[in-house]
């Protein structure tokens, strides 16, 4: 996939129309997933993408290829959505307020995974914002832990620190009965 960027990077440091119809066909989804989370709104996450890809189409020339192109993009829209949220002072949330699950067998089931479901999101919501961004681009975003380093400027150590520190933080606020090694099963096996 790096190859293909290095590739196809003269193109589109010459505004080439379609290798930069083929950036955006490539990456336009995942950075509106990424933006979705950021904004929990959709359409701001729309706009937010739109306006990444008008500010990195005028810059392609700054970008060294040092990190994979997306990593880049997301590094474009992550900095002009903070810029945004300062301006306007609003308070930054990742996840979506419904769950998008399918429905499940039986309705004690559904609620309870609702119940779950409402239980981390405001879990999740109580951490603090870098956080949550860690948790966002490694489990969501699926991003390996160079490219979260690359992506928010952080040294790979630092990466790892807040990823450790946001999964025990998130570990101490769940039940116990939530975590593995607990439960009736458990119990039962024994």
């Amino acid at each position: 996939m790096k190859q293909d960027a290095d590739l196809q990077l003269p193109r589109l440091r010459a505004g080439d129309a379609g290798a930069l119809a083929a950036m955006m066909a490539e990456h336009g989804d995942r950075l509106l997933r990424a933006a979705f989370c950021l904004c929990r709104d959709a359409a701001q996450a729309q706009d937010l993408v739109q306006e990444t890809f008008c500010r990195v189409i005028p810059a392609l020339s700054r970008y060294r290829g040092d990190s994979l192109l997306y990593t880049w993009l997301y590094s474009v829209m992550r900095n002009l959505h903070f810029s945004q949220v300062r301006r306007r002072r609003l308070f930054l949330r990742f996840l979506d307020s419904s769950s998008g699950e399918s429905p499940a067998p039986g309705p004690g089931l559904h609620a309870e995974k609702a119940e779950k479901s409402d239980f981390l999101r405001e879990a999740l919501d109580r951490l603090p914002a870098r956080h949550r961004e860690i948790l966002m681009l490694r489990f969501a975003e699926e991003m390996k832990l160079g490219e979260i380093a690359a992506a928010l400027d952080l040294s790979t150590g630092t990466v790892k620190s807040r990823l450790h520190n946001a999964l025990k933080r998130l570990r101490r606020s769940m039940p116990a009965d939530w975590l593995p090694g607990h439960g009736p099963e458990v119990k039962d096996a024994v």
